[in-house]
């Protein structure tokens, strides 16, 4: 015998637990994709706030490292100023040292002359000195001459001085005033008791000194005419 099953149709209930279960998924949905979007947000934000970290500490570097150039650049002019003040302190003291030199010779010179001038009576001519200038064959030539005498006369007359060498193999003597680097030079004299004469030569190229004659012609013609020659010192070349 069959049985007869009677079930109540509730459709109103069957709806909302429909709307239940679809709000509940939407729910769920909703959350699921607005946690994903704020995590989005939250790196966006992370990334942003890292960028403007490093873009802060980057200007900071900047900044740093303009200065360092800044220090960079003064040192650098610091150290020029100081190589050039060590440059030029260094061409002092050669310089200082060099007229030390030529004073001690000249010294010499004058001392021997002295010594010379004590054993010598009358006009005499003492040893020459020659020194080499920068400028190439160029030369500065001092010579001293003296007159011991008893009476109270000067010395008055006309001096010559030539200089001689080789040139191209061949003999040649120059007069001063040929190679005299200066105005024509003054060989005139008159003193009592000591005279200094210095002259500047511009020896011609490929000319190579040997001797240097040196005569004195007093205007006294009754007295003789006073040579001397002397070696190029081997110092001046």
């Amino acid at each position: 015998m069959t049985q007869l099953v009677i079930r109540t149709h509730r459709p109103v209930r069957f709806a909302i637990g429909v709307i239940l279960v679809s709000m509940v998924t939407a729910i769920g949905t909703w959350l699921f994709l607005d946690e994903a979007h704020w995590s989005v947000i939250r790196a966006r934000f992370r990334a942003g706030t890292e960028q403007q970290r490093l873009w802060s500490a980057n200007k900071d570097l900047e900044v740093d490292n303009a200065t360092l150039r800044e220090r960079v650049i003064a040192l650098e002019r610091i150290a020029s100023v100081d190589k050039q003040t060590e440059t030029f302190l260094q061409k002092e003291i050669r310089e200082l040292q060099d007229e030390v030199f030529l004073l001690k010779g000249e010294l010499a010179f004058y001392r021997g002359i002295m010594e010379a001038a004590d054993q010598t009576k009358g006009l005499n001519i003492h040893s020459i000195y020659v020194r080499r200038l920068a400028q190439a064959n160029k030369y500065l030539l001092k010579l001293v001459l003296t007159h011991v005498a008893n009476e109270e006369a000067d010395a008055a007359g006309v001096m010559s001085i030539t200089i001689e060498g080789l040139q191209n193999g061949a003999l040649r003597q120059l007069a001063l005033n040929e190679v005299s680097a200066d105005a024509m030079p003054d060989l005139a004299f008159k003193f009592r008791n000591f005279k200094r004469f210095d002259a500047s030569m511009q020896l011609p190229g490929g000319f190579v000194p040997q001797r240097v004659f040196v005569g004195l012609q007093l205007n006294d013609e009754k007295r003789s005419k006073i040579n001397k020659v002397f070696d190029w010192p081997v110092t001046a070349n």
